[in-house]
């Protein structure tokens, strides 16, 4: 069978997906479209089964309807609420060496053959931290060539705080829900992802992170730098597989650097341009010239 290839990338970072067959690729894919030189830094086989797949022992997590096993070469994890009537499974063999396996019941390979059901299903956490990078839920706008975070519980109104600063400043909106955090050479730096929620913006631009703001309503504007205290705000806004030592271990370490080197504030606001000219002349040290945009 011909090998159907397609690579997306994002964040420095390149993904090679190969098809059984040929399927209809929509933005969630194509917006993101890349060269395929031949070295990506993840690649998904996806397979079709005609038979289930054997299951090693009890889960070591269960969480939506998703059950994670340990297997021979890595993590299996398994999505139960989408087992077809033979009992084939729709899952994700995530390997240490970055070649890894999607599996889809064959009967049902029309219906779940969508980019977008697919990149739900491929493990993002698990394969960025392999380049040192996590998943931080936030949305982050591009200016100056540095990354501003706005993250928090959905809600709160980071993606409204973005959308200010694309208002008001002119600055790129690179996601509106996942923002990739990623420890370079002891630089941090933020970056755009496939999983942009309802925001639609899956921009693949990296820059470093000049400072990331945990977003809180209020009836003033005002920020307050934080210290270590940041730690467990950023963990609880961060996608892990808190099952796994080692894992935690990583994203502990990612943070306890950052947190050295990128500042964190908690920013109280309103929706509206005060809160906007507040962080920004925090970071820059300087006041944005208005009327310019």
């Amino acid at each position: 069978m011909e090998d159907l290839k397609f690579c997306i990338g994002f964040s420095g970072l390149t993904i090679r997906f190969h098809f059984p067959t040929v399927v209809t690729l929509t933005p969630e894919l194509t917006d993101l479209a890349c060269d395929d030189s031949g070295n990506a830094d993840e690649e998904f086989q996806i397979k079709l089964l005609t038979t289930p797949l054997p299951l090693n022992g009890n889960p070591v997590s269960t969480y939506l309807g998703t059950h994670v096993y340990p297997a021979d070469k890595g993590w299996l994890r398994v999505y139960t609420p989408l087992t077809a009537e033979n009992g084939c499974q729709v899952a994700c063999l995530l390997c240490p060496d970055g070649k890894h396996k999607l599996y889809y019941p064959a009967q049902k390979w029309d219906f779940y053959a969508h980019p977008l059901h697919l990149l739900h299903l491929i493990g993002g956490e698990y394969i960025l931290l392999r380049h040192n990078a996590l998943l931080l839920h936030s949305s982050v706008v591009m200016i100056h060539g540095k990354m501003v975070l706005f993250s928090g519980a959905s809600g709160v109104g980071k993606s409204t705080q973005a959308s200010l600063w694309v208002k008001h400043l002119g600055a790129e909106l690179i996601n509106g829900d996942r923002c990739v955090v990623m420890e370079k050479e002891g630089a941090y730096w933020g970056g755009g992802s496939p999983w942009c929620g309802s925001s639609e913006a899956r921009r693949p631009d990296i820059a470093p992170i000049a400072g990331i703001f945990l977003v809180n309503q209020s009836s003033e504007s005002k920020l307050e730098k934080l210290g270590w205290e940041a730690f467990m705000h950023l963990i609880a806004e961060t996608t892990v597989n808190s099952w796994d030592p080692l894992f935690m271990q990583k994203v502990t370490d990612i943070y306890s650097g950052l947190l050295k080197r990128v500042p964190v504030y908690r920013l109280n606001c309103r929706p509206d341009r005060e809160a906007v000219d507040l962080v920004y002349k925090t970071i820059f040290q300087k006041e944005y010239p208005h009327g310019s945009i």
